[in-house]
């Protein structure tokens, strides 16, 4: 006999049946993480803490299985079936089986380690989820309790927004990308046949306009011919193959001569898995040549220092000002447009300069990778004297 983790944190109990040479398999429906699990011992991990009590109980469990299995085989001395098994593990455990003994903390542990077994989170977006995570932590130990998935209701909300819009000083569009990550894991929870709290579906966050740069073609001949230090001129460069690719900085920071197709770059992007088709245009393929197509690695934050520095270099200095929400509270700032640019920025650049170049949508969209109308036109930051000049000379 043995207890084996399924990849979906089930735990199985297998018996060899010698009598009738067979191996009969049964579910215990026991949920764990499997990070909790000791495959060699076959019983949940000893831990200490609320995981620990959880591993405790899930122990007890398997050790009445094993109990109750050698009580059928001394009554069942001339042979053991899996009917037999079937029948009196129902009979015992069916209690056992419908009683939760999960909480949040473990279900969302189980989300996360299937999503990174599937490959199907990225390192920047784990850190996000982890950080939500981290936040509902500290409202447990603020509140003194233990948050299991049916507490998730309308006064849980409340309380999570509040803490994170008052203690977390988080604005109002950044707390809705937080709500976005909790509400996405409690749809896999539903799912997976977990019992949930639906009050979720209902809880929304207004997000506010905010304000993102995207430099004009001006901008970009001043830092294409502005002199600077080589360690800093690199990183100005990168930036500029980001624009004249339109790709993100976590796409155009791969970009080598093994992409080339003709006289396109084919690239599939890290975040969406969509390919784009980018034109090897002249600007894009001097600065490309200049490193021999080859790109060092480095970190986005990095980057965006530089890019600061760069940029401030430029005399890309004068004062914007901007607004962030929390909640009924709106704070006014005075920031300098160089600290607004930012490695992503490039990327918004030049969906924008390729709109006021008149270049088809679908041209563009096929470049960038994009699919929908609405996350294209979330990318434009249109000049508005252009705007103006084009309308007069379309009614003259």
């Amino acid at each position: 006999m043995g207890f084996f983790l399924k990849k979906s944190g089930i735990i199985n109990l297998e018996v060899y049946l010698s009598s009738q040479k067979f191996r009969f398999k049964y579910s215990t429906g026991l949920k764990i993480d499997p990070l909790s699990w000791d495959k060699v011992m076959q019983r949940p991990k000893l831990k200490r803490g609320e995981q620990g009590m959880i591993n405790k109980e899930i122990t007890h469990v398997l050790n009445e299985y094993a109990q109750v299995l050698d009580i059928l085989k001394k009554e069942h001395s001339k042979g053991l079936t899996g009917n037999v098994l079937k029948q009196e593990f129902n009979r015992h455990f069916k209690k056992i089986i419908s009683t939760p003994i999960s909480t949040y903390s473990d279900y969302f542990n189980l989300y996360i380690s299937q999503r990174q077994e599937s490959l199907s989170i990225q390192k920047k977006s784990l850190q996000k989820y982890i950080g939500l995570h981290s936040s509902i932590i500290e409202l447990e130990k603020k509140n003194k309790t233990i948050y299991y998935l049916k507490d998730f209701d309308s006064a849980f909300f409340n309380k999570l927004i509040r803490f994170l819009r008052v203690h977390k000083k988080i604005s109002d569009n950044t707390l809705q990308r937080k709500i976005g990550y909790l509400r996405s894991f409690l749809n896999w929870c539903l799912r997976n046949g977990y019992e949930v709290n639906l009050a979720y579906k209902d809880v929304s966050i207004k997000s506010r306009e905010t304000y993102h740069v995207a430099l004009s073609e001006d901008d970009l001949q001043v830092l294409e011919n502005i002199k600077l230090p080589e360690r800093i001129g690199y990183y100005r460069d990168l930036f500029l193959i980001g624009v004249y690719s339109g790709q993100r900085f976590s796409d155009y920071k791969r970009i080598n001569k093994k992409f080339i197709e003709g006289n396109n770059i084919v690239i599939r992007a890290k975040k969406t898995g969509q390919f784009s088709y980018i034109p090897l245009n002249p600007r894009l393929k001097k600065l490309l040549d200049k490193y021999d197509w080859v790109l060092p690695t480095i970190s986005g934050q990095k980057l965006n220092k530089n890019i600061h520095a760069f940029c401030k270099a430029a005399g890309f200095d004068e004062v914007i000002v901007t607004h962030r929400f929390y909640g009924n509270e709106k704070v006014t700032e005075e920031i300098p447009r160089y600290n607004l640019i930012a490695s992503h920025t490039a990327r918004r650049t030049f969906i924008t300069l390729s709109e006021e170049k008149n270049i088809p949508r679908s041209a563009t969209m096929n470049v960038c990778g994009i699919r929908s109308i609405k996350t294209y036109e979330n990318y434009l930051r249109l000049n508005k004297d252009n705007m103006s000049k084009a309308v007069i000379e379309a009614w003259t």
